[in-house]
Formats: C-alpha cells, sequence, structure tokens
C-alpha cells in the first residue's frame, strides 16, 4: 500500500505538470515591453486611419489553432492626443473600436499600471451577439498606448490562460 501512495502522488504531480501551458517569453525591444504568448507571435505594422491622421501600429499576435487570439500592440500618438485631459477620450476610442457599433461592454474599470502607476484600463467586450469576447488592458507611457488583449469564446477569454497572459504585460526601459 505504501508503494502506491507516492506513485499515485508522482501520477498526479506529473499530470499537473503536463497540464501547465508552455509560454514564450516575448521580448520587444522596439515596443519596450515584454510578454509571455504561448508560442512565438507573428508581427505586423499596419497603418491605422485615426481622426488625428494615419497611425503606424506594431502589432505581435499568437493565434491558436482553434481561432483564439493572444495580443500585444504599441501605437505612437501625437503628444498632444496623449496629454492627460485627453486621456480619457483616448482609452474611449481603444473600447469603442475593440466593441465596434453592435458590440457590448460587459465591464471596465480604470486602473494604475506598475510601479510608475501608469494611467490604464481594462474591459471586457462582447461582440457579433456575443459569439466573439475580448478582454482587454490599454496602459499610456508617455505617448505609447499599449494593448494586450486576448479575443475568442467566452470560455477561452474567462480562462486562466487567458488571464496570465494579460497580466503578463511588462513595460521595460
Amino acid at each position: 500500500m505504501r508503494a502506491v501512495v507516492p506513485g499515485l502522488a508522482f501520477v498526479f504531480f506529473a499530470g499537473a505538470l503536463a497540464a501547465q501551458p508552455k509560454t514564450e517569453t516575448y521580448t520587444s525591444s522596439d515596443g519596450r515591453y515584454v510578454a509571455r504568448f504561448p508560442g512565438k507571435p507573428k508581427v505586423t505594422t499596419p497603418t491605422a486611419k485615426s481622426a488625428i491622421g494615419d497611425l503606424q501600429v506594431t502589432v505581435a499576435t499568437y493565434a491558436t489553432a482553434d481561432g483564439n487570439v493572444f495580443l500585444v500592440s504599441f501605437t505612437d500618438y501625437p503628444v498632444v492626443a496623449t496629454k492627460a485631459e485627453n486621456s480619457k477620450t483616448l482609452f474611449d476610442g481603444v473600447r469603442n473600436g475593440l466593441k465596434g457599433s453592435n458590440g457590448e461592454i460587459v465591464r471596465e474599470k480604470e486602473f494604475e499600471f506598475g510601479p510608475d502607476k501608469l494611467p490604464a484600463r481594462e474591459g471586457v467586450v462582447n461582440r457579433d451577439k456575443g459569439k466573439q469576447r475580448i478582454k482587454f488592458r490599454a496602459v499610456l507611457r508617455d505617448n505609447r498606448l499599449y494593448q494586450v488583449a486576448v479575443i475568442g469564446t467566452a470560455d477561452f477569454v474567462s480562462s486562466k490562460d487567458a488571464t496570465a497572459f494579460v497580466e503578463s504585460l511588462e513595460l521595460t526601459k
């Protein structure tokens, strides 16, 4: 009987280790951030049209086989757009862009991010009548807006893996 208990403990421990998702630390020296993706992200630099002109967005994405997405992006804005008195408008624009015209806000809150207590907002929005959910965090440092998000089903977005990813964003110097 004594040999069975350590054997069961080993099986349980090995199973717990196998269940741990692998993550890959991705460092963006240009973006000055680190995040833990589930694999190597693809990096693109599309141009986004906005009310203040064209903006270059640098996006790192990792898509799973079942269509869920992990994403970190950064965008440099004109300094005037990121002044303290404009941050609410900027964060509202992020949320509204993610929500789209037919989406709904599930929850949202403002907070201070990291040791420098940077202005930030996080939330969850539903799109496409709840078929797609987005959990996001937006952080403003100087004139750079960082966004980290997970996009997929409600179950995926509320999972421990999705939360760990969103919380993995660290800004570097």
